[in-house]
């Protein structure tokens, strides 16, 4: 079968002539899946990107071409690549919550796509709802009325897919569409992905740093290294027979869900963490209800369930962000005020968090020094010295290199980010770390430096974790007890290797069946 979306020796550079995609072809036929996966560096939004005929700001396409569905998009103008994009190829992006238009219903966002691709004749507003219909969204009138912010994220981001599909493109390009969402909503997403794929022949570039997703929906996967194809091919052939040493040490580095880390803490110990009967609400609508849990010194628990399920309104209320409706929260026995500017400031030292999305976490206006130096200036009273030591210092534990201090956050990308976010909590020097969903935009090999820093800092600091995630394969790599949430309420609370193996509640076992697996895991299951 010819195919649909094809690229040929395609050559992206920075301005100062650097390659970042270099000779890279590749071609995905309709009803076909390419993966394409890599580290972050390593070029694959920008390769998506440039399917597009687009090089973003400071990058130029310079050699190759690219063509779909008889369109060569390389070497036209903007307006008439422009006049493509949505028609013949459409992209999805990663972040659903920044590429909506937050003034504009998401109804109107999807109308505004058919109606830029020169869609004559009435029946538009049918032909939104049926979009919202295929993916999976409610078909009626009141849902399109709402605003981005009235939806969750998994909603979110299936409206970005009714955009992007809205006037039947014969490519779809989707960068990191599941990032961050929760397991069974990812499961969502992906069944209609392959609806897509299977229903209507669409050709999909899926880009994901997630391996267990790719080789749970690619057809073919292509593994991108420093700009470059280094190893293409089927994806179960990929993945679990990779040739390439650089896919090998990718496939090593994912956490598996089937082998959970041994318990070293002292779990019986005296808690430094307890949060007694908590009950927390946005607005009048209850998100949390009758929740405790302990965390020991040096012990990581894991609180995992679905998008709305209470996970992160615990998380903040243990940091002091969103003020519980009852309960008590005690750190080593001492009560913490329900907000963080009641409490004191060795309170507050001794207990951070690290918050989910990067881009948010981080003051844009403050460089990188600034940003890691503040906590240990203000919670510990370093001088400036003393702060620009540990700044080098903490830098390297998180794997970033020495040089980024200088610069600011928007000059580094989401996994960079995450990893400075994670320095600054780190300088404050705390006794437990609230990580809400840390890894979830990192690629598997920092992800797994991440949690080898944590299990040292656990070990060498005696540091305890309260650990959000809704990834089952890190949960098992770094928890020593999960706790399983549905909707505010506690439905499972266990060991790890307990819950994980023999689930008790039908929704724990519910998770676990839509976790996704590398295809050498799912067959030793």
């Amino acid at each position: 079968m010819s195919a649909v979306l094809r690229a040929d020796g395609l050559r992206v550079e920075l301005l100062d002539g650097r390659a970042v995609v270099d000779d890279v072809s590749i071609a995905v036929a309709p009803g076909e899946i390419l993966g394409l996966v890599g580290e972050s560096g390593s070029g694959k939004t920008t390769l998506a990107l440039a399917l597009l005929g687009y090089a973003r700001p400071g990058c130029r396409i310079v050699a190759g071409s690219v063509e779909v569905a008889g369109a060569l998009l390389t070497g036209m103008s903007e307006t008439a690549a422009r006049a493509h994009r949505g028609k013949v190829v459409s992209y999805v992006p990663q972040d659903p919550s920044s590429s909506l238009n937050p003034s504009l219903r998401v109804g109107e966002a999807v109308s505004d796509m058919w109606r830029e691709h020169g869609a004559a004749g009435s029946g538009g507003d049918e032909i939104v709802l049926t979009a919202f219909s295929r993916v999976g969204l409610p078909g009626e009138r009141l849902f399109a009325r709402r605003f981005p912010h009235e939806l969750s994220g998994g909603q979110q981001q299936r409206v970005t897919i009714a955009a992007a599909v809205v006037c039947e493109p014969a490519a779809v390009v989707m960068d990191e569409p599941t990032t961050g969402l929760d397991v069974v909503t990812q499961a969502r997403i992906l069944e209609e992905v392959e609806r897509l794929r299977s229903e209507r022949g669409v050709a999909i570039v899926y880009v994901s740093h997630d391996l267990a997703v790719v080789g749970s929906i690619a057809t073919r996967v292509a593994v991108m290294h420093a700009g470059r194809i280094v190893e293409q091919g089927a994806a179960a052939q990929v993945i679990s027979w990779p040739r390439h040493a650089y896919t090998r040490a990718l496939v090593s580095a994912v956490p598996r869900r089937d082998t959970p880390r041994e318990t070293t803490a002292d779990i019986a110990g005296a808690p430094i963490l307890q949060v007694e009967h908590l009950y927390a609400a946005h607005g009048r609508v209850a998100v949390v209800e009758d929740v405790s849990l302990e965390v020991t010194q040096g012990a990581c628990l894991a609180v995992v369930g679905e998008s709305g399920s209470g996970k992160t309104t615990i998380a903040r209320c243990v940091a002091g962000l969103h003020a519980p409706s009852a309960g008590l929260i005690r750190l080593r026995g001492e009560p913490l005020a329900a907000r963080a500017r009641s409490r004191t400031r060795e309170q507050r030292r001794r207990l951070q968090i690290v918050f989910q999305n990067p881009y948010d976490s981080l003051n844009p206006r403050r460089r990188i020094r600034d940003e890691i130096a503040r906590p240990a200036r203000v919670l510990r009273g370093l001088s400036l010295g003393e702060a620009n030591v540990e700044v080098a210092e903490l830098l390297d534990r998180v794997r970033l290199p020495s040089r980024l201090a200088e610069r600011y956050p928007r000059e580094l990308s989401g996994g960079e980010r995450q990893r400075v976010a994670i320095a600054r909590a780190l300088a404050a020097r705390p006794e437990i770390l609230v990580c809400d969903e840390i890894t979830s935009a990192l690629d598997v090999s920092v992800q797994a430096a991440v949690l080898e820093l944590l299990r040292e800092l656990r070990s060498e600091l005696g540091l305890s974790l309260l650990f959000v995630s809704h990834d089952l394969g890190v949960v098992a790599a770094v928890a020593d007890h999960v706790l399983v949430l549905e909707t505010g309420q506690v439905r499972e609370a266990g060991p790890t290797t307990r819950v994980l193996s023999t689930p008790q509640d039908a929704y724990t076992r519910r998770l676990l069946e839509a976790a996704p697996r590398l295809p050498s895991e799912a067959e030793t299951s």
